[in-house]
């Protein structure tokens, strides 16, 4: 039987989201490699920083814990779909100088006198990641002014995982894979494969909640920024020093993630590294629970501390509205 062509086309748009659909949820499953901290760091850091709140914004938070829990990396899959994406979450700081004195004294730079100084085009090629954090920061603002419970956690969350992200030191160089220096593999060691290695062990909370409402929040932002590109030294030289330390023995292997194996770096060679980095990756990990919790804070204070709703969301019907967006 021939479909009218109403029909057809309906048809057609049903399976063409389907298979969208479909390469997303394949994302999901794969995007764990290449994605910064790893999905399950995120968790652990998003998580963490939802206990660092004070009350009563603590409430609303833990309320909303599990949804902010399950989105969190909603920014890493919207790479597949959303153009330029990809640039909010990195700034290749050392294609702007390779001196740490220059980069302390131009930055923070708003967006609008960089794009003067070095062109729009040239900041959008190296990445926008912190300029992207405060643009996130501030629709957080309004969202809390204007007590939009969904508007504050899509923007809550999304700067939970920008601001994360800011925290790898691999996000602030254009060698950010070790591709440069014979070290291809480094960023899903440093990033994924430690954290999930060992972050049960770390302290989130070293010095408890004690969250404060942050005065200046890009140059928190940037602060992260550049304390991140300061770790890339020994990010890259403890790692060619571990190398060294195998004496030409294998470092990688077929690694159990979850229902894969991927080829990894040993666990034998992780632990080595972790145990050079003398703390480095908790470090980055703990820096980062508190400057998310401080800028969720602190846009809330921006907003004048508004009273939010802390009625327990409603039932998941996920599947539910996944089927009608199919279909619709």
């Amino acid at each position: 039987m021939e479909l009218r062509p109403h029909k057809n086309r309906q048809l057609q748009l049903a399976l063409s989201k389907a298979l969208r659909f479909l390469w997303l949820c394949t994302g999901m499953f794969s995007a764990t490699s290449g994605s910064a901290w790893g999905f399950a760091a995120h968790r652990k850091i998003v998580d963490a920083a939802i206990h660092h709140l004070p009350p009563p914004l603590h409430s609303f938070f833990k309320t909303h814990g599990q949804w902010l829990h399950d989105h969190v990396n909603d920014a890493d899959l919207r790479k597949h779909t959303v153009v330029d994406e990809g640039i909010r979450h990195y700034i290749d700081l050392d294609r702007y100088s390779p001196s740490s004195d220059t980069l302390d004294a131009w930055f923070p730079m708003p967006y609008s006198d960089a794009a003067s100084k070095w062109s729009e085009n040239s900041l959008l090629t190296h990445g926008i990641g912190p300029w992207h954090a405060v643009k996130t920061y501030r629709r957080l603002i309004i969202a809390f002014d204007q007590k939009d419970d969904d508007a504050i956690l899509r923007h809550a969350v999304d700067l939970a995982h920008y601001i994360s992200d800011l925290h790898v030191p691999l996000h602030t160089s254009a060698n950010y894979d070790g591709k440069q220096t014979d070290q291809t593999g480094i960023h899903a060691l440093w990033e994924t494969q430690l954290p999930e290695a060992f972050m049960d062990g770390y302290d989130l909370f070293p010095t408890g909640s004690t969250v404060q409402w942050v005065e200046e929040p890009d140059a928190i932002i940037w602060q992260s920024v550049l304390e991140s590109h300061a770790c890339l030294d020994s990010v890259f030289s403890f790692e060619l020093a571990t190398r060294a330390s195998f004496n030409g023995e294998r470092i990688d292997a077929y690694v159990e993630r979850g229902r894969t194996r991927q080829l990894m770096r040993s666990p034998a060679f992780a632990e080595a590294y972790h145990d050079a980095l003398d703390g480095q990756v908790e470090r980055r990990m703990v820096a980062a629970c508190s400057r998310v919790s401080a800028l969720w804070y602190s846009a809330w204070v921006e907003a004048g501390s508004p009273v939010l709703t802390t009625e327990a969301p409603a039932s998941s019907t996920g599947w539910k509205k996944v089927l009608d967006w199919l279909f619709k």
